[in-house]
């Protein structure tokens, strides 16, 4: 694999998340959780996830220092001032310890580009790929007020995590993108016809008839899961290929050990499996809390190692706390103070991470405050905050602590 070749979103999210969800841990996660002993003793700890925290990003409960990562998308070099809250990465770093961990290498998702074709007050539909958003699908700047601001034709960028109905998921990050070069998606082929070469996922044509033979890495056979970048320009309603693979060969570079989030969105037996579309082997697993709860559609976390792009798992359970970046989900943010203000029995600020990324904060006189009181709460403090998404694009202070 191109050690550049994105992550798709959704592992969840599929495939991170999954896998990663696993998202490179792809599932996204949580700052906090019971994921603290991913990689310990280990040659390296790798997941894949929607990103829960800044200033240093959480994906999946850990924290990852960022500050000398490698940071890219397709064959683009990033830094960390791109990375946002829901989008979805893939990370490799050191083994965690005490829920922390220096990350290596991180590689962005956003597999599913395209033009919005219609849009509902649950979200909208993306080259035939049906997005749901809930309160905790994060918005970027371009995008003012949520849903609302969203609009059939505008061309967005999705991070998300994969839903077990076919062609949809949940939406963890969402972007406006300004001309892209290309199309993206992911999904499960519906229809090949081998000798026009042509193939469907979902209600969406597409042809590989002039397709580089080096970018053709995996026949379009019916049922099969495959990555797809598209050319922008549909000709009599079938949009040239401009490359087609599977899912998990974005994984082969990767190795480590695994702990990681989300839906069961293939199901073979208790034993094969996939989460956010990354195949899992469960065969030599325990399950601690048994196999009754590992059926499709069902969230839960993994553990185990990486190997060849399918994990290889040492445990499964199931979890009860809903989809990976789904409605609830608790962000947590670390870095400094500016705009502070006050207004009667709460206030607002912006926390600008240590990678540069601004996000707006607001708190009411209900929320718990450590190590300082809110009038200490001024410009140049640093501080962490954990709180819940509001309109999208803010979050809603539950908790400040100060930092030294």
């Amino acid at each position: 694999m191109n050690q550049h070749d994105p992550i798709p979103a959704g592992l969840t999210r599929r495939q991170t998340l999954l896998a990663m969800l696993g998202a490179a841990g792809l599932s996204a996660c949580g700052g906090g959780g019971d994921v603290a002993g991913v990689g310990q003793g280990g040659t390296g700890a790798f997941s894949i996830g929607p990103i829960t925290g800044l200033g240093s990003i959480i994906v999946n409960g850990i924290r990852y220092d960022d500050s000398g990562a490698s940071i890219s998308s397709d064959d683009s070099s990033l830094s960390a001032s791109d990375l946002r809250l829901g989008m979805v990465v893939a990370v490799q770093g050191t083994p965690a310890v005490n829920g922390q961990s220096t990350a290596a290498r991180i590689v962005l998702g956003g597999e599913l580009v395209g033009p919005i074709s219609a849009v509902s007050s649950s979200g909208f539909v993306v080259l035939g790929q049906t997005v749901n958003v809930t309160t905790s699908t994060f918005y970027g700047p371009s995008i003012t007020g949520g849903l609302s601001g969203l609009a059939v034709g505008q061309v967005v960028e999705v991070h998300g995590i994969a839903d077990t109905a076919p062609n949809s998921q949940t939406a963890t990050f969402v972007e406006r993108k300004s001309s892209p070069s290309e199309y993206k998606l992911q999904g499960k082929v519906t229809a090949h016809n081998a000798t026009d070469k042509t193939f469907s996922i979902g209600s969406l044509a597409m042809s590989y008839a002039g397709t580089d033979a080096d970018d053709v890495r995996v026949t379009p056979a019916i049922g099969a899961l495959v990555r797809v970048r598209l050319g922008t320009t549909a000709v009599g309603g079938v949009y040239p290929v401009n490359r087609i693979r599977k899912p998990e060969d974005s994984f082969s570079g990767f190795s480590g050990e695994v702990e990681f989030k989300g839906t069961i969105t293939a199901f073979t037996s208790t034993a094969s499996f996939s989460v956010n579309d990354l195949p899992v082997n469960a065969s030599g697993a325990s399950f601690p809390e048994g196999t009754g709860g590992i059926v499709a559609g069902a969230f839960v976390e993994v553990k185990g190692a990486l190997v060849n792009g399918e994990v290889v798992a040492t445990r499964v359970k199931p979890e009860d706390d809903g989809t990976a970046g789904g409605t609830g989900t608790e962000f947590e943010l670390h870095g400094t103070v500016s705009a502070a203000a006050a207004s009667g029995s709460g206030g607002s600020f912006t926390l600008t991470s240590s990678g540069g990324v601004a996000v707006s904060v607001s708190w009411t006189s209900g929320i718990e405050f450590r190590d300082g009181t809110a009038t200490h709460l001024v410009d140049g403090s640093r501080v962490e905050v954990k709180g819940t998404l509001s309109g999208g694009s803010s979050v809603n202070a539950t908790r400040i602590s100060f930092e030294d």
